[in-house]
Formats: C-alpha cells, sequence, structure tokens
C-alpha cells in the first residue's frame, strides 16, 4: 500500500488532488474510487475536486464513497444480495432469547434498557472472532451468557439476511476470490479512522488484488500517531483562546465572533463550530446560530424518538387501557396535535382538561363520572332556563360544557376500544397493521402531515417504515404492544437526520469530524478538562478489562482517550484559523473547571511560559476573558443578537430609538423599585371598564368584597380577569377544609327544605328527622365522591363516618338552643339577588351597592326577634378581634347583610346574628355581633370603602404575613409556591402612598398611623 502522510484540512486536500492527477496522468476518463472516511468527508473531496486536479478544470470517472459502500457493490455485482439485519430484527430476536433462556440477565429481562444494551453489544461482539468470543466466555458467568445469547442471536439474524459485519466479511472474500474490481479502478483510501477487524480485512484484500494508495492523516504527536514519523514538527496548536464564565457564556461569545466574521465577507460554508459533547453544546449553538439568522449544517443534534410526533406515538402505545388515567391521557394529547376525529381538527385540549377536573375524573372512569357531569350541567341548565335573571351567555355556556362532555366521553370510549384493541393481538404482522392504524387515527395519514414541520414529518415516516419492518418479525418471540413500543424506541432512537445541508452555512458538529473538513476558520468548544476527554463509565456488560482480552477487536478506554487527542489535534490543524475555547465553570452544577489536557500546549505557547501547570492557568496571558455575559454584552463591538444589542445600550454603549421593549422593560423597573403606587403594581386608576358598585347596576356578593378587602391583587386576577389556580383531581389526598364544609351545608339546608314537618318553636328534630339526614348525608357525600373530591377511598371512609357523627352532634347542638331561645326554622339558604329574589341595596357614599348572596339559616322566636346563622365548620380563630372590629377590617361583612335580608324576607322584626361554630374545633362555639347604628355606620363605611378601592382601580398586592407551611395561602402572590419575598417588600413600601390612604384606613390603620397620617 502506498502510503502519504499529510497534515489534517488543506495539506490532505492537496495530497488527495496529487494522487488523483497520477492516477488520471494518461487518461482523464481512468476510473478512481476515493473511500472517504464518512459522508461529510466524502461531500468534502468532491467540492475539492471540482474546483480541478492539476492543470485540468474539474474532474470526470472519480466515484467517492465509503469502504462499506464499496463491499456493498462488489456483491451487488456478484449478484449476491440479501436483505439487511434492521434494529427491529435485532430487538425483537434479543427479547425473544431474554424470554427463553435469559441467564443472569433474568431480573433485568424486562426492563427497555437491557435490550438496547444488549443490541448495543451485539454489534460491538460481531467483530470478535470464535476465539475472542471463547476467552470472553471464561470471565465470568456474565461473560457466558453474553456470548451464549449474542451467538444465537447472530445463528438466527443471519438466516437470509447480512448485518454490516457480514457484508465486509463476505465482499472480502469475493474480492479474495478474483472479483472483478476494473470498474472500480485506481483506489484511494483518504484519511481512514482506525478500522475494525473486518474493515481491516477488505482493506488488505483490495490492497492484494489492485493495490491501495492510501492519504493519512498525521498530528505529528508520536502517542497519537503511534507510529514514528520521520519529519516529525510540533503538534498543531489552536490561534486563540477564549474562556468564559460557562458553556452558555461560551457560545454566546462564539456566536459574536461567527458573526464578526460573516461581516467581514467569510463565505459561511469556510466555517465550522466544534463541540466536545452534544449535552449542552449541540443544540447550544444551533439554537443561539439560528436566533441570529446564521445557516447551520452538520450531523443530526436530535433522535427521531425525541419529535413530537414520536413521543406523542410512543405515548400512546404506552397508555393502559384498563386506568387510562386522566394525567395519562392529557399528558398524550399534550405531546403533539392528535386529530379529534377523521378530519383534521385537533382535540380541544385545554378545554378538554378543566372540564375533566370539574368532573373529577382520575383513574379509569372517565364514563361515570362524566356522566354524571352532565347529568349535573343538564340539571343546572334546566334550572337556568326556568330563571328569569340566567343571562343568554350562561345558558350557551352549560349547553357547550354539556356537549364537549359528550365529546370527551365518546372519545376515550373509542381510544379504550382500539388500545385493548391492541392488548388482544398476539402476531407482529396484526400488531403492525394495528399500530399503522392508530397512527392515522391520531396523527394522520401522509395528505394531513404536510402541514407539520419536516422533521415531523421525517418522524411520522420512520415509525411507518419501523412498523413495516415489524410486520416481517412473526415467529420471533412473543409478539405484544410492549415490543412494538420498544422496537420503535430503539429504532427511533438510532436516527439522527442531519441539520441542513452539507456547505450550506456554518458547520456545527462534534470535534471527532474534524478530520473530514477543509475550511478556513475553525472554532472548538468546550476544552475543559471535565468535557474532554472527560469522565468515561465503565461499560457493564463489555468492561475494559474484558476487551484487553481479545486482541483489538473491540477498542478500549485507552483507544477513545487516543482518538479524542487525534480529534482535537486535527481539528486545530484543519483551518488556517483556529480559535479554541472553554468554561471556567459549570453554574448548574456550582463546580470550577481546568482547561483540557490537550488545550494546555496552546495557553503555555500563548503564554510563554513552558511549564505551566493546568492549575495555574489563569497565571497565563494571552487569553482572551470574558468575565461575564454582561461583561461580554457590553464590551461587544458587533452583538449578536437583538437581546445583545438592548444590553450593550442598558450598558450605556448605543442608543436603541424607538425601542418600545426596551424603554418598557426600563420603565417597569424603575417604577418597582420606586415607592410610588403606579401601574405596574397594581394601580389601574382611570383604567375603563372596571366595575363601580356603588352605582346599584353590578350586583356584588360579600364574599366577593372580603376578598378584594383580604388581598386586592388575587380579586383583581381571580375576579375581574377570571384567572383561577387549576386544581387536580389526583392532588387530592384526604378531603378538602371547603369541600368538607360545603357537604355539611348542603346537607342541613336539604334538611330544612325536605322535612315536610319541621320542629315548631323550641322543639327538637325528631329521630325521623336525623334518619332523613343521614339518607341525605350519604347521598350528598356520594356525589362529592363520584366527582372525585373526597381523596384516597381509605382516608374517605374514615371521614365519611367522622361527618356522620358531625352532623349528628350538630343536631343535639341545634335542639338545646332551640330550646335556649324557643325558636324555630323560618329559613334555609335565604337567597337575594340571586334566584329571582331582589337583591339588598346598601346605602354609601356615591350611590347603593347592590349586594348577592344567601343566609346559612334564619331561625324566629315566638316574640319574632329573628335570629340570623352564619355556619362555620372551621376554626374560631380568624374571628377574635369581632368584639372591637365588627367588619374585622373588611373582611367579615356577612352578618350585617344577612340581617338585612332577613328583615326584607320576614318583616322588620329585631334581629339578632352570630357565626356558629359547628365542626370539629370550638365546636357550640357562637360570635355574636350586636346590630345597632354604630355597626350599621361601620358597615356602609367598609363597603363603600372597598366599593370605592375598585372604581379607582387599587389592585396592590397584599401577601399572607406568615410564609407558607404545608399549603398555599395566596395562589395569586405565591403562584409558583417559591415564597411571597419578592410581592412582601414592594407591598410593604407601595403601601404608604397617598392614593392607598383612605383603603388601608380600613384595612390597616397602623400604616396610615405609622407614616404620619398620609390622609
Amino acid at each position: 500500500m502506498q502510503t502519504h502522510m499529510a497534515r489534517y484540512g488543506a495539506d490532505a486536500v492537496g495530497q488527495l488532488r496529487g494522487l488523483v492527477g497520477e492516477a488520471k496522468a494518461n487518461d482523464p476518463l481512468a476510473p478512481v474510487t476515493i473511500l472517504a472516511r464518512d459522508n461529510i468527508a466524502a461531500i468534502t473531496i468532491r467540492r475539492a475536486l471540482a474546483q480541478g486536479v492539476g492543470d485540468r478544470r474539474g474532474v470526470a470517472a472519480v466515484e467517492v464513497t465509503t469502504l462499506r459502500r464499496l463491499a456493498e457493490q462488489v456483491l451487488a455485482a456478484g449478484g449476491d444480495t440479501r436483505r439487511p439485519v434492521t434494529t427491529a430484527l435485532l430487538t425483537a430476536l434479543w427479547r425473544r432469547v431474554l424470554s427463553s433462556d435469559p441467564g443472569c440477565f433474568a431480573a433485568v429481562a424486562e426492563h427497555p434498557s437491557t435490550v438496547r444494551a444488549l443490541v448495543r453489544a451485539h454489534r460491538e461482539l460481531r467483530e470478535c472472532d470464535a476465539d475472542a468470543l471463547t476467552r470472553i466466555a471464561s470471565t465470568s458467568v456474565l461473560g457466558a451468557d453474553l456470548v451464549r445469547l449474542h451467538e444465537a442471536v447472530t445463528v438466527e439474524a443471519s438466516v437470509g439476511r447480512r448485518d454490516e459485519v457480514a457484508v465486509l466479511a463476505d465482499a472480502t472474500l469475493r474480492v479474495q476470490a478474483g472479483a472483478d474490481l476494473s470498474a472500480v479502478g485506481t483506489i484511494i483510501l483518504y484519511l481512514p479512522e482506525e478500522p475494525t477487524p473486518s474493515e481491516y480485512a477488505l482493506i488488505a484484500a483490495l490492497d492484494e488484488a489492485s493495490g491501495l494508495r492510501a492519504v493519512v492523516g498525521v498530528t505529528r504527536n508520536r502517542a497519537v500517531d503511534r507510529d514514528d514519523v520521520a519529519d516529525v514538527d510540533a503538534e498543531s496548536l489552536a490561534n486563540a483562546v477564549v474562556h468564559a464564565s460557562d458553556s452558555d457564556d461560551e457560545v454566546r461569545a462564539i456566536v459574536r465572533e461567527v458573526r464578526a466574521l460573516l461581516a467581514r465577507g467569510v463565505p459561511a460554508h469556510r466555517i465550522a463550530v466544534l463541540h466536545p459533547v452534544a449535552v449542552p453544546y449541540a443544540r447550544l449553538v444551533h439554537d443561539h446560530l439560528a436566533q441570529v439568522g446564521i445557516t447551520t449544517n452538520g450531523p443530526g443534534v436530535r433522535p427521531l424518538r425525541d419529535r413530537a410526533i414520536a413521543d406523542a406515538f410512543l405515548t400512546l402505545l404506552s397508555l393502559e387501557p384498563e386506568s387510562l388515567r386522566r394525567v395519562a391521557v392529557f399528558d398524550w394529547l399534550g405531546r403533539a396535535p392528535i386529530r379529534l376525529g377523521e378530519g383534521n381538527l385537533p382535540t380541544p385540549r385545554t378545554r378538554w382538561e378543566k372540564l375533566s377536573r370539574r368532573a373529577g375524573v382520575t383513574d379509569g372512569d372517565w364514563s361515570e363520572r362524566l356522566a354524571d357531569h352532565v347529568a349535573r350541567e343538564q340539571a343546572r341548565l334546566d334550572a337556568d332556563r326556568d330563571n328569569p335573571d340566567a343571562s343568554a351567555g350562561g345558558l350557551a355556556y352549560r349547553e357547550r360544557s354539556i356537549a364537549e362532555a359528550q365529546e370527551l366521553a365518546s372519545f376515550i370510549v373509542e381510544l379504550r376500544h382500539r388500545l385493548e384493541e391492541g392488548r388482544s393481538l398476539t402476531s407482529w404482522a396484526a400488531l403492525s397493521e394495528w399500530a399503522l392504524g392508530l397512527l392515522h387515527r391520531y396523527i394522520g395519514r401522509t395528505d394531513a402531515r404536510n402541514r407539520l414541520p419536516e422533521e415531523e414529518q421525517r418522524a411520522a415516516t420512520a415509525i411507518e417504515v419501523a412498523l413495516g419492518a415489524i410486520a416481517e418479525l412473526d415467529g420471533l418471540g412473543n409478539a405484544d404492544v410492549a415490543g412494538v413500543r420498544e422496537i420503535l424506541e430503539v429504532d427511533l432512537d438510532a436516527r439522527k437526520p442531519r441539520v441542513g445541508r452539507f456547505g450550506d452555512g456554518v458547520f456545527v458538529g462534534p470535534i471527532g469530524s474534524a478530520p473530514s473538513l477543509d475550511v478556513d476558520h475553525v472554532f472548538v468548544l468546550g476544552l475543559s478538562e471535565d468535557l474532554y476527554p472527560g469522565r468515561r463509565s465503565s461499560d457493564p456488560l463489555l468492561p475494559d478489562a474484558v476487551r484487553e482480552l481479545v486482541g483489538g477487536a473491540l477498542p478500549t478506554a485507552s483507544d477513545g482517550i487516543r482518538r479524542q487527542h487525534r480529534a482535537v489535534l486535527a481539528a486545530f490543524s484543519a483551518a488556517a484559523h483556529v480559535t479554541a475555547s472553554f468554561p471556567r465553570g459549570d453554574l448548574r452544577r456550582g463546580a470550577e473547571r481546568l482547561p483540557s489536557r490537550w488545550l494546555m500546549p496552546t495557553i503555555r505557547s500563548l503564554s510563554g511560559i513552558p511549564a505551566l501547570a493546568a492549575t495555574k492557568w489563569s497565571e497565563a496571558s494571552g487569553l482572551r476573558t470574558v468575565a461575564s455575559h454582561w461583561e461580554g454584552v457590553s464590551r461587544a463591538e458587533r452583538p449578536a443578537t437583538r437581546q445583545e444589542w438592548r444590553l450593550r445600550h442598558l450598558a450605556g454603549r448605543g442608543t436603541l430609538d424607538g425601542d418600545r421593549a426596551v424603554d418598557a422593560a426600563v420603565e417597569l423597573i424603575d417604577a418597582r423599585r420606586d415607592e410610588a403606587f403606579t401601574r405596574f403594581d397594581g394601580n389601574l386608576n382611570g383604567v375603563a371598564g372596571l366595575p363601580d358598585y356603588a352605582d346599584g347596576r353590578a350586583l356584588v356578593s360579600p364574599t366577593a368584597l372580603e376578598g378584594y378587602a383580604g388581598c386586592a391583587h388575587a380579586f383583581f386576577v381571580e375576579r375581574l380577569l377570571g384567572a383561577r389556580p387549576l386544581e387536580s383531581p389526583e392532588e387530592i389526598l384526604s378531603i378538602r377544609a371547603w369541600d368538607l364544609g360545603s357537604i355539611v351545608h348542603e346537607v342541613i339546608d336539604r334538611l330544612t327544605t325536605e322535612s315536610a314537618d319541621r320542629p315548631d318553636f323550641g322543639e327538637p328534630w325528631t329521630p325521623e328527622h336525623r334518619a332523613l339526614m343521614r339518607t341525605i348525608a350519604d347521598e350528598v357525600m356520594d356525589d362529592y365522591e363520584r366527582r372525585g373530591l373526597t381523596g384516597h377511598p381509605r382516608l374517605w371512609e374514615r371521614e365519611r363516618e367522622v361527618i356522620l357523627r358531625d352532623l349528628e352532634l350538630f343536631l343535639d347542638l341545634d335542639d338545646e338552643a332551640h330550646a335556649r331561645h324557643g325558636s324555630r326554622i323560618v329559613g334555609s339558604e335565604l337567597a337575594f339577588g340571586m334566584k329571582g329574589k331582589p337583591a339588598v341595596h346598601v346605602d354609601v357614599d356615591g350611590g347603593a351597592i347592590g349586594m348577592r348572596g344567601s343566609a346559612d339559616r334564619v331561625d324566629q322566636t315566638r316574640d319574632g326577634r329573628l335570629i340570623v346563622t352564619d355556619f362555620k365548620t372551621g376554626s374560631a380563630g380568624g374571628f377574635k378581634d369581632i368584639g372591637t372590629d365588627p367588619v374585622a377590617a373588611g373582611r367579615k361583612l356577612q352578618l350585617p347583610l344577612y340581617a338585612h335580608a332577613a328583615q326584607a324576607a320576614f318583616g322588620e322584626h329585631p334581629v339578632d346574628a352570630g357565626y356558629w361554630f359547628i365542626g370539629r374545633r370550638d365546636r357550640g362555639k357562637r360570635v355574636e355581633v350586636t346590630l345597632d347604628e354604630h355597626l350599621e355606620e361601620l358597615y356602609r363605611g367598609a363597603l363603600g370603602t372597598l366599593a370605592a378601592g375598585i372604581r379607582d382601580g387599587l389592585f396592590l398586592a397584599r401577601p399572607p404575613a406568615n410564609d407558607d407551611f404545608l399549603w398555599v395561602q395566596c395562589a395569586y402572590c405565591n403562584p409558583d409556591g417559591v415564597g411571597y419575598g419578592h410581592v412582601r417588600g414592594a407591598s410593604e413600601r407601595k403601601r404608604t402612598d397617598v392614593v392607598l390612604a383612605k383603603l388601608y384606613t380600613l384595612l390597616d390603620p397602623s400604616v396610615v398611623a405609622r407614616d404620619g397620617g398620609a390622609l
């Protein structure tokens, strides 16, 4: 073999041109075949030769291919063609042997990652001869079982098929037997990698048959090149080194340099950006360059498995039809556009998800809970149709809710049926056909997918191809849905479509692709010791101790490190201008980093300190430093992105005229830092559309005004914007306090209204009443259970008994109260301003507020006195200040209003009012409110102040005084559950603004007094 040594890059390309010129010296049409290391090298060669060879412009009769493709051509020329061994076949065969006789793999045979690891090991073991396999089998029980199963899979996979190793081996035999290679002509091996045993055998056979010429890349580093090189120069170095705080800042800095090169006129295809590891660099570089508008190309970054279509389809196959958990279904619906029916309309996932929450769907109870939901909505719709106050919009909402629930129920029934059908199939062909139908039903056929991004269409096509391969597996192991999913996952995970078209834009790829390149500018990123070479993990199936026994058939860790070293040296010599970079730290882990051992020679050369230790790298001069993201952007002469231009502007360098985004952001930041109450803090004074409850046209409930007094920001978001926290039925472990209170209130109301003969003055509830109460309680609690509001069944079983006991104790307390007051019930859930009943209007400054709501209960004594009661199932702790402040700073507004409603319904009788605690804490305690002129004045003043605050747009957040524990107190001030610090500080500064003085005189007079009486 004629071997020609060359440095990587332009030197190697020049050597290749010379060899091609020699082969065509006497005949320009003499055939020449160039064996490239990969497709990138093949395209580089074609582009280089297209510029001409010797004194000729252009070149003809040159075939650029790879060794494996040449082997296929040799076999095809002899008529020896066989189907390939597919990933689907290998996966099925390994599943089969594991199910029949797994040996030491029995404990993990069912785990999907086991098959993937064994398929990878199988492909490596195919390069081992019989002697090597025997040595591996003798190392341990694991080695023996691995080899035994590998040989069984190899035998079955070879029936009528051929894998890549077999293609090379059979081609070698044909060449040795005298295959006609005249059409191949002169063979030139260009920058070969270290060949595998099967590749080496074919190379030797080709050399023996026709004589090979080879351009071998050298790094001038004996440890890497192995053999001594006669003409030894210093190893290649980078021209410049950049270091940044972390990988993200490093990529941003390099992107700015790439953009500067393009601005100077350097063609994009003459620039390459190389990275050491895919995570985080591959996507970071592509994404940042795309954000700047720079086209890129290179090896695939994302496997098809990660595409939305593939992910959604694999998630669909994993759904269990028996349980069909709500969270799992909506997780699937959210992964890709899922078709509603045979048309192309997507499922209304968001509306369905909210509907399922309201229906209380959890695990597999779709039909029952959706049917209950429809029945409830239908009952409400019928009631609203009879209600003269019902709005047309409200009726339409009920009708849509019913239709959507029925649509969702039908969708789930079909989904469950299709999934159950797949679980009943037992052949690969039938499963393949079923899965293809599933793909077409929920993702769409080819014509329905043409609006999807190209990558998603490619993923869908790959699924169809893989399913076609699965159809050919009948007879190979047990066929089931899990097997289909596993085969698809392995197949799709192995497919990484390249990004863009080579030569179109900046090349982005791993450092290992450097030998294949011919460019002018190379950027080598991530050269820190922990990333390159990084820490190599041991292979649990084929550890280094085993690999070293087989005489080079399996690469060892040291082989991998040597290849990495060769690649980075090739990168340093691949272009005239090379910039290396490394991150000083990892902000994700909070760790410091050192430069790679292979970058240190460059750092020593630039700094002029030959003995500089890696730990002392910061003492080196001549390196370019990016101290931080802010420093890098503020100092940049040519920022890369719009955001960087804006940050540079904020740093005081340059101006950006008319940039509304920056101006608005600066205004917001300055306003929130200031003590003035601004629109960024909730001051919406002058904004049109805010309700003015004092005009009496829009009704408001006392609970709503209490909410405004508690936190104006929460009131604004919940009541005016209509945004509420989402609650998942699955998260309810035990019944929530407000649901427990609702059950108790509903049972008491129904007992009162459904009793034909309620107790008269001073009379107790009868045994018949108590029996009716238990029946009603069972019905109400059954309804809450069906709606998924009662938590875990075990906890609910106990809670249910406790609630019944609480209700019995309430009746005992009620009997005592009726006997003591000589009273009887005259009203339950007394409605006003709703259900056709007139509102209660309270005169305030500037008008009258129309109030709506319902009083829990009204009793009347023999002398006509009315007793208004607001039942409370919680603690009395929040009512301790009622004696000194009857309206509790605007947070207790119900009782005075209920008294007005009772007098409007039953006449102007004297009224007693109180909060009666009937729960487990403070049971029987009653907090009375004295209804006199003083309270009336306070009440009117409180309502007027709160209504004026809403009308004037005062919506400052008022977070809880104490931090959350066990639950979030205000989801509007603390939406992400991390605390109130960012809200609390601003609230304490802003509430002293004079605009808020009148409101805070009610809510927290100490603020006004402390700040000198802002009024």
